[in-house]
C-alpha cells in the first residue's frame, strides 16, 4: 500500500512538473515588454534632448554671481511663510 502511494505521488509530481515547465518560456521571452511600452508612451520627443542641447541662452558673469548670491541668501534668511487656513480637519 505504501509502494501505491508513493506511486502515484511521483506521478503527480512529474505531471505537475511538466505543465509548470511549458508556459514559462514563453512569458518569459515577453518579460517587462509592457514596461518598456508604457515608458516608451510617456515620451513626447525622445530626440529632443539631442536636439536641444546648445540652445541654452549665454549669460555673462554678473548675471551668474548676483543669482547666486540669491541663491544662498534664501537659505540665511528664508522668506516668511504664509499660512492660509481653509477649515479642513475641524471634524465638523
Amino acid at each position: 500500500m505504501r509502494t501505491l502511494n508513493l506511486i502515484g505521488v511521483t506521478t503527480c509530481m512529474v505531471v505537475l512538473g511538466g505543465c509548470a515547465a511549458t508556459a514559462s518560456p514563453a512569458w518569459d521571452a515577453r518579460f517587462g515588454d509592457s514596461a518598456r511600452a508604457l515608458t516608451a508612451q510617456q515620451l513626447i520627443d525622445p530626440a529632443a534632448p539631442t536636439r536641444n542641447a546648445q540652445t541654452t541662452r549665454p549669460s555673462d558673469g554678473r548675471t551668474v554671481r548676483e543669482a547666486g548670491e540669491r541663491y544662498v541668501e534664501t537659505y540665511r534668511s528664508p522668506p516668511p511663510t504664509t499660512v492660509i487656513n481653509i477649515g479642513v480637519g475641524s471634524g465638523r
